[in-house]
């Protein structure tokens, strides 16, 4: 057998959201800040993250995570986070599933009979520390603080075609553009996912030509990364119904913990949620994830910060082995 570039991964989900990590396969990388890191990967070899995203090795809905040096002295990792169309800045839910894949594959030491064992990562936009709750051994969920959030606008009009529609846009470690789904007369079900795509992409043109998404400090998290939209709840027990739609078209199955993020910004902007009380969200395949809103964070270029928190659980479903094969002559491929 030819074997060329091997490629070593772990696939897991958190809420149903596909997440790929990358354990071996890609060169070292120069850059000193993750951020900085992320640039070198879309500059030279932005083809493996096709591969490895992309079919016949992936699907259009694939997200991954790169494990690469941390930039602190304290984080066990640095993180880079991909999708069918790029980077992202921020995938909470990888935050889970890479916490429960380090925990469970014991490259987090924790003490017998230890209730939570808490790991650092560096992402672009900082450091996060996740926190694992452990039974038995074993990680039945995780949470980490996100990095401050804050609303960049309320209740914002765009137009698209002959319809004026409103929206928020808040930033959560991304920048992401909320919209009521009742506003598009859609729910957020499996039968109005494709409309939805398309609002999405329509929606993201529409706030780009206002400059809405614009980062004060650092230009490279400039741009939509996602919409969020947000529907009620099935129970009564929930806040919120909600599925994002990012990159070319990808929807996430989990709640989304960035977006969730996002939402708690928008709720707590609008005094609409309370401190330190967890609210749960649905998503379009119905898990759950928690959310709560911890309290103040500094302005951000005079925009409120506020401090949030994401819960939710993951699940390993396989290790991995891809390899390049000099005489197959099929390169990655989506059918969208």
């Amino acid at each position: 057998m030819n074997i060329r570039e091997v490629f070593d991964v772990i696939d897991l989900h958190a809420g149903g959201e596909p997440l790929r990590i990358i354990t071996a396969g890609y060169p070292p990388l120069r850059g000193r800040t993750v951020l900085d890191q992320r640039d070198e990967l879309l500059a030279h070899y932005d083809h493996y993250r096709r591969r490895l995203m992309a079919e016949p090795w992936g699907h259009e809905d694939m997200s991954g995570c790169l494990l690469v040096s941390p930039e602190r002295p304290d984080s066990l990792y640095g993180l880079i986070f991909m999708h069918n169309q790029g980077y992202s800045f921020l995938f909470g839910h990888a935050i889970l599933a890479v916490t429960k894949m380090l925990v469970e594959t014991g490259q987090v030491v924790f003490q017998a009979g230890a209730k939570d064992v808490s790991v650092r990562y560096d992402v672009p936009y900082g450091q996060i520390t996740a926190h694992a709750r452990l039974h038995q051994g074993c990680v039945s969920s995780v949470w980490f603080e996100n990095v401050p959030a804050y609303v960049v606008a309320l209740d914002q009009v765009i137009s698209i075609g002959s319809r004026s529609i409103d929206i928020d846009v808040a930033f959560s470690g991304a920048f992401y553009a909320l919209v009521d789904v009742k506003a598009l007369q859609k729910s957020v079900n499996f039968h109005d996912l494709d409309d939805l795509r398309q609002w999405a992409q329509d929606i993201k043109a529409a706030v780009e030509t206002l400059g809405l998404a614009r980062h004060p400090h650092e230009p490279r998290f400039d741009g939509i990364d996602g919409v969020v939209f947000t529907d009620s709840a099935d129970s009564p027990d929930h806040l919120s119904r909600q599925v994002t739609v990012f990159a070319d078209g990808a929807v996430d199955r989990s709640p989304g913990s960035s977006g969730i993020s996002a939402r708690l910004a928008v709720l707590g902007r609008r005094q609409r949620v309370e401190r330190n009380r967890t609210y749960f969200f649905e998503s379009v395949i119905d898990t759950i994830f928690g959310g709560i809103v911890l309290g103040d964070a500094p302005p951000v270029d005079g925009h409120m910060g506020i401090r949030t928190a994401v819960e939710g659980q993951a699940f390993l479903t396989a290790f991995r082995r891809f390899y390049e094969n000099p005489f197959d002559k099929q390169g990655p491929f989506l059918l969208r």
